[in-house]
């Protein structure tokens, strides 16, 4: 091979991992789920890559979804350690919002994720500054990952411009994210033998972009965090707050000539190849606790009990609260892990509910869903 065409030894990922990743759910609100017993699915075919040589770092990770036929990037960056306490990443990374990774224990999340404000990636700079106990994120976002708001084939929640795979009060309103700005504070505690609390805040303000009015509204959100490891205990609390103020035209025109009405008082969000409304505004309350036990059952290492829950109170009186419960355990067990979830919710996107009040079941509903991922 000429010299020219060799790629430099620093571009070749130092880690390469597949995961391969089973899905089970039955949802007690479809009398096919009932009556068949759930179904049983290869969900998630998942290549990450990852390497780095000195102070240049390269992370990427590219996810299939055949049962739902789309695939796209989670999150591609590289990044650059200044010094051991400052380091920048271009690309699409992770937004530095509330508690991180997750606001949750279990595999389906809290609510928070389904508006947008759990582990969310867009497209943009970061820089991280970690001294000590103190941890500080800045971030500019120039647009959410795919560049594309009209395509909700996508891992990260994000304001989506149509109703593509639209249901549950997606409206095809015509707004994007643009030019989003993140800061995220964070101080830990260290207790000694009892333990770490980690206290922070995070504050992001970006703009909507209305294709439909040529016009720039905004949205923002606000949290303050808890995130507390006591022994064998994990403790974490949440409050936030969020608004999107979009320049919504007063109607748009469907393929068949007849004109929809849009509501300003309702957010359409998606992805997975989904899309959905939410209230414009809302309160979001987390509390999550969780315990992990080690054990020595043949492969099995730990397992780890958890209780995640989620209130979701919007602004408007027309929209009813939405909550959701999830109890469950994440089994460990080698290359192996499997969440066993237990979600009841009422009024939730995706357990047989719709969060802005339209035709979904506004009762209590229960999803059993037993996720298997093998990492190789």
């Amino acid at each position: 091979m000429p010299a020219w065409l060799t790629p430099p030894r620093w571009a070749v990922p130092t880690q390469v991992m597949v995961r391969c990743q089973l899905r089970w759910p039955l949802t007690d609100w479809d009398a096919g789920s009932r009556e068949r017993g759930g179904d049983f699915n290869f969900d998630t075919f998942r290549l990450n890559l990852d390497g780095e040589i000195k102070d240049m770092i390269l992370s990427a990770e590219y996810r299939f979804y055949p049962s739902d036929d789309w695939h796209a990037p989670k999150h591609a960056w590289i990044g650059y350690n200044f010094t051991d306490d400052l380091q920048g990443q271009i690309g699409v990374h992770q937004v530095p919002f509330g508690l991180l990774p997750y606001a949750s224990h279990n595999f389906w999340f809290s609510g928070a994720y389904y508006v947008g404000l759990e582990d969310d990636y867009d497209m943009g700079i970061k820089f991280l500054y970690n001294q000590g106990p103190w941890d500080l994120a800045l971030a500019f976002y120039k647009n959410e990952e795919l560049g594309n708001a009209g395509n909700a084939g996508r891992y990260s929640v994000d304001v989506i411009s149509n109703a593509d795979g639209g249901f549950a009060g997606a409206q095809p309103a015509g707004n994007r994210e643009t030019n989003q700005f993140n800061l995220r504070l964070a101080h830990t505690l260290d207790h000694g033998a009892l333990g770490t609390t980690e206290l922070g805040g995070s504050g992001q303000w970006g703009q909507l972009y209305n294709s439909g009015t040529g016009k720039t509204g905004d949205h923002w959100a606000g949290a303050l965090h808890l995130n507390g490891n006591y022994g064998r205990w994990n403790l974490q609390l949440q409050w936030a707050r969020y608004e999107h103020n979009p320049k919504n035209p007063d109607e748009v025109e469907l393929a068949d000539g007849t004109f929809l009405p849009i509501r300003n008082d309702i957010i359409t969000m998606g992805a997975y190849s989904f899309s959905w409304g939410v209230p414009a505004k809302a309160d979001i309350a987390i509390a999550n606790l969780a315990y992990t036990q080690p054990v020595n059952w043949g492969p099995i290492s730990s397992l780890t009990f958890y209780s995640d829950n989620t209130l979701i109170e919007p602004d408007k009186d027309r929209f009813n609260s939405i909550w959701q419960n999830v109890v469950g355990c994440m089994i460990a067990a080698g290359p192996v892990f499997t969440y066993v979830d237990v979600i009841s919710g009422k009024n939730m996107i995706f357990s047989g509910g719709d969060m802005v009040g339209g035709a979904g079941n506004e009762g209590r509903t229960t999803r059993v869903n037993v996720n298997f991922g093998y990492y190789f």
